[in-house]
C-alpha cells in the first residue's frame, strides 16, 4: 500500500511538472551493476530498472525535486546453504528489489551547442526487499534503509524534448547484517538513459 501511494504521488508530481513553468520531468531506464559488498549475495547485473524524476528550477543552473524508482536484482546461486532443519540446499534463487524515494538537487552547466551536463545528489530512503528461495524454504527481509546517491549526467536536445543520459552511485546503509546473512551496507552503480520534458527558460 505504501509503495502504491508513493507511486501515485510521483506520477501526479510528474504530470504537474510537464504542464508547469520552470519544471522538468524525466523517465529513465536503468541498468545497475552490484558493488563489492553486494556481490557475495547477488553478482548479476540488473537489466530491470526505471526512475521517475520531477525537478523544479529555482534558477537557470539549480533545481530541486524528488525521484522515485525501482531496481530488481536476481541471481541463481549454487553455493551450499545450511537450512534450519539441518539439511543443505545446493541451489538458491536470490532477489533484491530496491525502491528509492529521494529528495534531489542538481547543478547544470550550459554549453553553446545546447548540451547541458549536470551533477547532482539524491538523499532519502530505500525500501529494500530481499528474498532467498532454497527448495521449499523461503527467507525474506523487508525494511526501509537510509541512502544517498551522487550522480552525473547530460541533457541532449532532441526536438522539443531532451535525451537524458548519466550514471548514479546508490548507497543503502544499515549496520550489521540482514536476516539473510548479507551486509546491509550495499552499493550499486546505475547507468541510465531516458527522456526529459522541459519547460525552463535557460537563456
Amino acid at each position: 500500500m505504501r509503495k502504491t501511494t508513493l507511486t501515485v504521488l510521483m506520477v501526479l508530481v510528474t504530470a504537474l511538472a510537464i504542464h508547469a513553468k520552470n519544471w522538468m520531468a524525466t523517465i529513465n531506464y536503468n541498468v545497475a551493476v552490484p558493488g563489492q559488498q553486494m556481490k557475495p549475495y547477488i553478482n548479476n547485473t540488473s537489466l530491470i530498472g526505471f526512475a521517475l524524476d520531477a525537478r523544479k528550477f529555482v534558477s537557470s543552473n539549480i533545481s530541486v525535486g524528488a525521484s522515485l524508482g525501482h531496481q530488481v536484482f536476481y541471481w541463481k546461486s549454487h553455493d551450499p546453504a545450511s537450512l534450519e532443519n539441518g539439511f543443505f540446499a545446493n541451489t538458491q534463487y536470490r532477489f533484491l528489489n530496491t525502491l528509492p524515494f529521494m529528495m534531489t538537487t542538481h547543478y547544470y552547466f550550459h554549453m553553446s551547442n545546447g548540451l547541458k551536463p549536470y551533477v547532482g545528489a539524491n538523499v532519502g530512503g530505500y525500501y529494500a526487499w530481499q528474498r532467498a528461495e532454497m527448495g521449499i524454504v523461503v527467507k525474506e527481509d523487508r525494511k526501509w534503509r537510509w541512502g544517498l546517491a551522487p550522480e552525473a549526467g547530460m541533457l541532449i536536445p532532441v526536438g522539443t524534448m531532451h535525451m537524458n543520459i548519466g550514471t548514479k552511485l546508490s548507497y543503502l546503509g544499515l549496520p550489521g547484517e540482514s536476516s539473510l546473512g548479507d551486509p546491509q551496507k550495499q552499493l550499486f552503480m546505475s547507468f541510465y538513459v531516458g527522456l526529459s520534458f522541459v519547460d525552463v527558460n535557460w537563456r
